[in-house]
């Protein structure tokens, strides 16, 4: 009998060790919570979109989806491989203003669509249409200014908002994309010149609403736009309509700017300048941008830090320093750029200029505050 039992208890200890056993080779239960991820990870992660915003700032083909434009990116930047002679000859030749306005389209490409035929009953077309082909001055003074409220195109109608451009694109750009729709899509109008646009802005600078289908049809469908200056070499080798722009040229390589602003600047600031909402700040009319030059040297020295109003919106994220980064000709060349392209065509700022900045606030280890930047004079 104690034989039995002792049997018994040792089948016991035997089952109780297969089930301990058993039980450490299943899993912890989960439970609810949130997990931090490590540090390293988050690392990864920033730098991977860093990477890629920078390549898809250089390499965004004007953000056309029907073609790359090589005038509106940068891919040398990225690239090892040397432009060969051929290559050099033809980044040296000009695009006419209709070229140039094909990859300023992409800005109104969401509206109006590559084809140019809009979309029913929202965003009316521009194939064939009076608003584009007749009257050159109805056609800059609606980019210029906006138009708001019912419009009739084509025998449909139509009922939306389309944007003011005069303080996103500058004179030249708003001319080459109005070039561009006038000679696209079987449109056959003569292109509207720099000069032109320029002097109609001068003309309706007092106007800030935009255009209502009343207002546009009260000028005259054939009207032109008078008192465009063309500019012209004069006999001391400077423009006669131009001669501030020529010699800032001269001293500030805006176009070596650009290519600055398309590497570092445009995955935040996009190539419009208007940012990202809530995120990025617009540079478009930023009193940041177009007022004191020494603030703006400063900002791209030192960078941003914390919350930040611009343009009456409210952003908060950190712009990192660019001091360590660039030269005093780079920071000249991209902050004169930035002024020129997106400050109403504020004046440039020279390498002396940075220079002195550096000096200032060069040892700076701090973004500005927005309280700082304000103490700034204007």
């Amino acid at each position: 009998m104690s034989n039995h039992s002792h049997h018994n208890q040792s089948s016991d200890s035997h089952d109780s060790l297969k089930v301990t056993a058993a039980a450490k080779r299943e899993l912890s239960d989960p439970i609810e919570g949130n997990q931090v991820l490590p540090p390293w990870l988050l690392l990864v992660f920033a730098a991977i979109i860093c990477f890629a915003g920078v390549y898809f700032g250089i390499y965004h083909g004007g953000f056309d989806g029907a073609v790359f434009n090589e005038s509106e990116s940068t891919p040398a930047l990225l690239s090892s491989k040397k432009a060969g002679a051929g290559a050099a000859a033809q980044v040296s030749v000009e695009l006419s203003l209709v070229e140039q306005g094909k990859a300023i389209y992409s800005n109104c490409q969401p509206c109006h669509q590559a084809s140019g035929l809009g979309i029913a009953g929202q965003f009316p077309p521009l194939v064939g249409t009076d608003y584009v082909v007749g009257s050159e001055k109805r056609l800059v003074s609606i980019l210029l200014k906006g138009l708001g409220g019912p419009i009739s195109v084509g025998g449909a109608a139509y009922n939306g908002a389309m944007p003011a451009w005069e303080k996103a694109l500058s004179d030249r750009k708003i001319a080459a994309v109005a070039s561009y729709v006038r000679a696209t899509w079987g449109n056959t109008a003569p292109e509207i010149t720099e000069a032109k646009v320029a002097a109609l802005k001068k003309q309706l600078a007092d106007r800030s609403a935009p255009w209502t289908e009343a207002e546009i049809l009260a000028i005259p469908a054939d009207a032109v736009i008078e008192g465009a200056v063309d500019a012209a070499p004069s006999a001391s080798g400077a423009s006669a309509a131009g001669a501030p722009a020529k010699a800032a040229s001269a001293t500030v390589d805006l176009d070596a700017g650009k290519a600055q602003y398309m590497a570092i600047c445009v995955a935040c600031h996009q190539p419009t300048g208007l940012g990202l909402f809530p995120v990025f700040p617009p540079l478009v009319n930023s009193e940041y941008v177009k007022d004191n030059p020494e603030r703006l040297v400063a900002i791209i020295l030192s960078g941003v830090m914390g919350p930040i109003t611009v343009d009456g919106k409210l952003y908060n994220n950190l712009m990192p320093p660019q001091g360590a980064v660039l030269t005093d000709n780079k920071i000249s060349q991209v902050a004169s750029y930035v002024r020129s392209a997106f400050g109403g065509g504020a004046g440039p700022i020279t390498p002396e200029q940075v220079a002195e900045a550096r000096k200032k606030y060069g040892s700076r280890a701090t973004g500005w505050t927005e309280a700082e930047l304000k103490a700034f004079p204007e």
